[in-house]
């Protein structure tokens, strides 16, 4: 009997505890997501909401997207910069296209959307604009169709499924640094023309765990770095197994290249077996899409500084050899397809003054590019009627 009640009061206990830490539990949970959500810094609610928390505050850069993995969230605004009501960085695009209005569309990665530049006037394909309005084309409108992230493979279907609906007269294309990513895959045989060596399939792509429901795990889990932020690329795109630019990236950064499968066969080798021969057919398909709908075509080449030693993407022999490669492939592209080639990275100076990592560009980095398409563009006459 005494064994029955000391048993009942153990499990009295336990009943007790479990309900006082649930109590506390649920109480930190509320204060968490209240803090969070309505007094947190914008850099720390950035840091620690949720997909669904940062989407309400249009923080969430950019949005899931059915065909491209994501895009630039429409009417997104933070500080200086914004996107517009189609998810392109910059002013309201006028729909349909008014009448004597020549249209350009700026395509390509990053380094076309100018991450590096807060303020979205300050952006390329603005001060494109800018310059082009200043020498007397004040018909020229310059849209930015740049996207993170993008290789030649997703700037060929923003261009067929979102860019071609706002009808532009000419596309300005700069593909090239991250397509050679893609190419740092193995075995040989997961090289393949849909990336998927790669990049995930979109039904395996970001899924948070069950943990990270929860605010308040969630803000532990990322301060202790088990998980990612989710106002990161990764919530819309995750690398497959058979990529190695992670691990490359990380090696380079311990100096402890070359490890592990790199011993067996360098990055150097990926790149010699895996050849460029998707990134050419992406860029030619865009050109023949474009042609075949009257829209002119400037390839443009890739420019880079190699004088960030710190960074493997621009000062690796490797990425420095494949880079080139890629430039040569457009050149080729250009002269094979009759579509006019703007040498960017034959003119632009390899100065770090233009240059936030080797890749990215400054404001007076994307100003003197500005200014040298606006050089090609006007010597080329393709801004005639």
């Amino acid at each position: 009997m005494r064994c029955m009640r000391n048993f009942s009061s153990v499990f009295q206990g336990l009943v007790i505890s479990f309900f006082t830490l649930l109590l506390a539990f649920v109480m930190l949970e509320t204060a968490s997501e209240i803090y969070l959500t309505r007094f947190a810094r914008d850099e720390v609610f950035r840091k620690y909401a949720s997909l669904d928390q940062l989407k309400t505050r249009l923080y969430f850069h950019h949005m899931p997207h059915r065909y491209l993995g994501h895009y630039p969230t429409p009417n997104y605004r933070q500080g200086l910069n914004r996107h517009n009501s189609l998810g392109y960085r910059g002013d309201e695009i006028v729909m349909p296209k008014p009448d004597g209005e020549f249209r350009i569309a700026c395509l390509g990665g990053s380094t076309t959307y100018s991450g590096s530049v807060e303020d979205y006037h300050l952006a390329y394909p603005a001060m494109l604009e800018k310059e082009l309005h200043a020498r007397g084309f004040k018909n020229v409108k310059v849209v930015n169709a740049g996207v993170n992230s993008y290789a030649s493979w997703e700037t060929l279907i923003n261009f067929e499924f979102r860019v071609l609906d706002i009808q532009p007269d000419l596309i300005i294309t700069y593909d090239n640094i991250n397509d050679i990513a893609p190419r740092l895959v193995w075995p040989p045989e997961s090289y393949q023309g849909d990336n998927s060596g790669y990049l995930k399939n979109a039904n395996q792509r970001f899924m948070p765990s069950i943990f990270e429901y929860s605010t308040l795990c969630r803000i532990f889990m990322i301060k202790l770095n088990l998980v990612s932020s989710h106002n990161t690329l990764h919530s819309a795109a995750d690398f497959s197994s058979t990529s190695y630019l992670s691990e490359f990236m990380r090696q380079k950064a311990l100096g402890i290249y070359p490890d592990g499968l790199f011993k067996k066969v360098s990055a150097a080798e990926m790149l010699a077996v895996n050849k460029p021969v998707y990134f050419k057919r992406n860029m030619e398909n865009i050109v023949t899409l474009a042609q075949s709908r009257g829209i002119r075509v400037v390839l443009s080449t890739f420019a880079y500084c190699p004088l960030f030693t710190e960074q493997p993407e621009v000062a690796s022999k490797e990425y420095i050899g494949a880079l080139d490669e890629h430039n040569d492939v457009t050149r080729a592209v250009a002269k094979e397809n009759n579509a006019a080639l703007c040498d960017l990275a034959a003119e632009f100076p390899k100065e770090k003054i233009y240059f936030t990592d080797g890749r990215h560009m400054t404001e007076k980095g994307d100003a003197l590019r500005a200014k040298l398409y606006a050089d090609f563009l006007e010597k080329s006459g393709l801004l005639k009627s």
